[in-house]
């Protein structure tokens, strides 16, 4: 038996050789990542003084040890992910000592409520608390070993705001055999774990140790509120404060549609006609023949885009890389160049129903996903609402077979159903090169990967996203030919949500960035009737063919087109259509304001 003097001792020792790796590690960080101030180093002390005080309630002080260590390496194994990959952010130092302090806090905890007598210590009770808890670490490599990247906000939105078809579509094209074991092997670490952990003897419990032990959990809680905003929880409270922002748009739609009903003079604004908004999907103009590709994708763009009522911008782009981000700001008052609060900002259709507009809401992409957006708040307002395609199709060798119509064609039928009037504003939304690629064309439009022979991987993914392209530039000139028959046609304009990083084969991943998936389409096509009315407009627009353009101004791009001229609402130098707007190159931005947009 040990005196009191020897157990000080050895606890002393413990805790320097404990703190030592801490400082170990504090050192590794300081030097791979940045400076660490030495206020930071509060939190190593405290978990080293919290594992030795841990080590009281078990039996074998060496299974405790090893319980925590491997908790504490499966928890910061994410570090290897952080290291392999670009971050889309970049974290300070004291956040990775934050996470680890946080983690080990954690993992003291879990060993308690798992080993606490009440409830036993099975297999499949530790096994289960401790897939509760990994679940995030588990997301973080289940998302590596699918898109070999780190999660963002972006993607952790694009989950929520997904749909059974989107879904389908992604673990399709990203999920392969090496994915699947890669997690079947993070969950078997989890069990082993477990297995472990769930034979680990507690001493017998009295009073005094249940109150010692309350005081410890106590203890631990409040080192995880201190550390609560470390490299993996900030993308969880990054991701509620977005979502919660895209919230508060739909409850607060009644209070904007107030405030613009006491603007003065707005139902007296606005010129006659139809005018046409068409949302494409995914298409960056880099693969579109119109703009120089080396594969004509685009014959009728290229035949009509030198035409005396068409203008084909060459200097498009997108606000942001997903499309729920991108038409939020497209449609809407808010922009990346004004101060507007989003709950504040008017859509696009609600200005055009309050200026005398017949609205109308056509889509050929599903009304809803897990989580509703702004976009479904945007379109809910049209008087006129057609939703092609509530539920989706099933694949059967890469085709619908049960949904014939589901390609963009579909839309095109649907124009007949249409109640026209003198006045309109009709937002048709493609389902465009939406991955996967080669579900969204029919197969007559399968003519860079007729036979699929001596391809590689990479060349039919990019074979199939220029089919699309193909298809789109179809369903395009089918749209305006159905349009300009129609009494009152006046104009059409094209833009994309964003671009696609087809050359990289990374999608449109936030993650993986390149300016290809910021590079957009938009062209402009018009009748006669409104050249001859708007000349100086159209000059205008022709004039500004090279200009930079971001999607985040198609607001105010259509209001101009459209002849509103409301006060409060007229931002002239984010106006294309205007005379005071600011050409210059250096003020326009990308990716919620934090991207330059390329001068070359």
């Amino acid at each position: 038996m040990l005196g009191d003097g020897e157990k000080k001792d050895m606890v002393i020792k413990e805790f320097i050789c404990i703190f030592a790796v801490f400082l170990v590690t504090t050192l590794a960080i300081n030097f791979s990542v940045g400076l660490i101030e030495v206020k930071h180093l509060i939190f190593p002390v405290i978990s080293a003084f919290m594992i030795i005080y841990g080590k009281m309630f078990f039996k074998n002080k060496k299974e405790y040890y090893w319980g925590i260590s491997l908790l504490g390496i499966f928890f910061c194994s994410i570090f290897w992910i952080i290291h392999q990959v670009a971050l889309p952010v970049s974290f300070p130092s004291s956040a990775y000592l934050k996470y680890i302090s946080f983690i080990i806090s954690l993992s003291l905890t879990l060993l308690i409520v798992i080993k606490y007598p009440w409830g036993g210590s099975s297999i499949i009770k530790s096994f289960l608390i401790l897939i509760i808890f990994s679940l995030p670490i588990l997301l973080l490599w289940g998302y590596y070993f699918a898109a070999h990247a780190w999660i963002s906000v972006e993607s952790c939105m694009a989950i929520l705001q997904t749909n059974p078809s989107e879904a389908e579509n992604y673990i399709a094209d990203h999920i392969t055999l090496g994915n699947i074991i890669g997690i079947v092997i993070a969950f078997i670490m989890v069990f082993a774990i477990a297995k472990y952990i769930s034979k680990i003897n507690t001493i017998k419990f009295n009073r005094r140790l249940n109150l010692l032990m309350l005081l410890f959990l106590v203890l631990n809680l409040g080192v995880l509120y201190r550390t609560r905003e470390n490299i993996v929880t900030v993308i969880a409270y990054d991701t509620s404060r977005y979502y919660q922002s895209y919230c508060n748009y739909l409850y607060t739609r009644e209070k904007r549609l107030e405030h613009l009903s006491q603007l003065p003079n707005i139902n007296s604004t606005g010129n006659k006609g139809i005018y046409v908004l068409v949302i494409g999907e995914s298409e960056t103009r880099d693969h579109m023949g119109c703009y120089g590709y080396s594969r004509e994708t685009t014959p009728w763009l290229s035949e009509v885009k030198n035409d005396k009522n068409f203008i084909l911008f060459d200097n498009g782009w997108s606000c942001a890389c997903d499309t729920v981000s991108a038409l939020t700001y497209a449609l809407t008052g808010k922009n990346q160049y004004n101060q507007i609060a989003l709950d504040d900002a008017y859509s696009l259709i609600d200005i055009a129903n309050a200026a005398g507009y017949d609205t109308v809401w056509l889509s050929n992409q599903v009304q809803y996903g897990f989580a509703d957006t702004p976009i479904t708040a945007i379109a809910s307002s049209a008087k006129q609402q057609v939703w092609l395609h509530n539920k989706v199709g099933h694949l059967k060798d890469g085709r619908y077979v049960d949904m014939p119509d589901f390609y963009d064609e579909s839309v095109v039928k649907a124009l007949k159903d249409i109640q026209y009037s003198d006045r309109m504003l009709i937002v048709i939304h493609l389902m465009g090169s939406h991955n996967s690629y080669n579900v969204r064309y029919p197969e007559q439009f399968s003519v860079y990967n007729r036979d699929n022979k001596g391809l590689t991987k990479e060349e039919k993914n990019t074979a199939e996203y220029d089919n699309s392209v193909l298809y789109t530039d179809y369903i395009l000139h089918n749209l305006y030919d159905n349009m300009k028959g129609i009494p009152g046609f006046q104009c059409m304009i094209y833009f994309s949500d964003h671009g696609e990083g087809i050359d990289n084969h990374v999608g449109h991943d936030i993650n993986k960035f390149t300016y290809q998936m910021t590079r957009i389409p938009l062209f402009m096509c018009f009748s006669n009737e409104y050249k001859n009315d708007n000349l100086q407009i159209c000059n205008l627009l022709k004039s500004r063919k090279n200009d930079v353009f971001t999607n985040d101004l198609i607001f105010n791009l259509m209001l101009g087109t459209m002849g509103v001229k409301i006060d409060g609402i007229d931002e002239p130098q984010n106006t294309f259509t205007s005379n005071a707007y600011d050409t210059n190159v250096s003020r326009f931005r990308t990716l919620y304001n934090k991207r330059d947009i390329p001068e070359s």
